[in-house]
Formats: structure tokens, C-alpha cells, sequence
């Protein structure tokens, strides 16, 4: 049990302390788009719904002031709640309330990956720390953020974030 409390304070710090306000400081922990190719195993979209990708993962320019700023996962535009899936199976190490993504589920798939699913619609958790999931199994509903209904979602490996699209099916993208 300390074991996996440990590793659940680590990926929440990690976490929380790459929200977007703090993500530029720890951009060096970013993988370069098209460099995890050999990825050994697919993730699902966790959003089966309709959705736009309002959000992509890494560094952005605001069109106003020009100045750039990392984001550390894909947002997924869709309706309130609408649907999340694990996008693998998996073990949950965290499902409450964090600063920066709100309602928040944090997942451990392997020895490697985990994935990160945020503004989630309050009341909707349908699993809790300890439950074991499968790919494509419910696990709450879209909630909302400062712009707007969506998911946020990310990806980490050995405790660094990393491009989901590198794992997620070419259809899903």
C-alpha cells in the first residue's frame, strides 16, 4: 500500500505541477512530436462521442500575445456529459479534485504508462482508487473548464509527459 501511494503522489504532482499556467517551466520534460513511434501498446480514444481536438500537446503561440506556452495532453471540445473511457486497462491510483484540471482520474496501465483524464463533470466518477479497469469501460463523464465543455487528457510514461497521439490510433487523431 506505501508503495502505490507513493507512485500516486508522484504522478498527481506531476500532474498538477504541469498544468498549463506551470507547463512552460518543465517543457524540457516533453517528448518531440513523431519520436515515440514504437509504441508498445495502443491507447482507445477516451472520448467515443463526437469531439474536436480544441487543444493539441506542446508548445503554442497565442494568436493575441504572441507569446508561447506548453500544454501537456489533448482537450477533447464535446458535450457535457458526454462519456470518458479508460483509454487502456488498468489499475485507478486516483479519482478527486485537483487545482488546475478540477475533477481529475488518474490511471496506471503498466509498469510504464499512465494517462490522465480532467475536467470531469462533478458527481460523475463511476470508479475510485484501487478498482481495476478495461480498456473502453466508463469511467465518468465531460465536464467543463474556463473554455468551455471538454476532457482533458495526457499521457505519461516513466513519469514524463508525452504526446498521446503517439499512442492513439491514426482514426482517433
Amino acid at each position: 500500500m506505501r508503495i502505490r501511494n507513493i507512485v500516486t503522489l508522484n504522478l498527481l504532482t506531476l500532474a498538477v505541477t504541469l498544468t498549463p499556467t506551470a507547463f512552460a517551466a518543465e517543457a524540457s520534460n516533453l517528448s518531440q512530436p513523431g519520436k515515440m513511434n514504437e509504441a508498445p501498446f495502443l491507447l482507445e480514444a477516451p472520448i467515443h462521442d463526437p469531439y474536436v481536438i480544441s487543444s493539441d500537446f506542446g508548445l503554442q503561440i497565442n494568436p493575441e500575445t504572441k507569446k508561447s506556452k506548453g500544454h501537456n495532453g489533448l482537450d477533447y471540445a464535446t458535450a457535457k456529459g458526454t462519456a470518458i473511457f479508460a483509454a487502456n486497462d488498468g489499475v485507478v491510483l486516483f479519482a478527486e479534485s485537483t487545482q488546475g484540471f478540477g475533477e481529475t482520474i488518474i490511471i496506471k496501465h503498466n509498469s510504464e504508462f499512465s494517462t490522465l483524464y480532467g475536467h470531469i463533470l462533478l458527481g460523475s466518477f463511476l470508479v475510485k482508487p484501487g478498482d481495476t479497469v478495461k480498456k473502453g469501460q466508463k469511467i465518468a463523464e465531460v465536464g467543463s473548464s474556463e473554455t468551455g465543455d471538454m476532457l482533458h487528457f495526457s499521457v505519461m510514461k516513466q513519469g514524463t509527459l508525452v504526446n498521446p497521439t503517439d499512442f492513439l490510433p491514426k482514426s482517433t487523431q
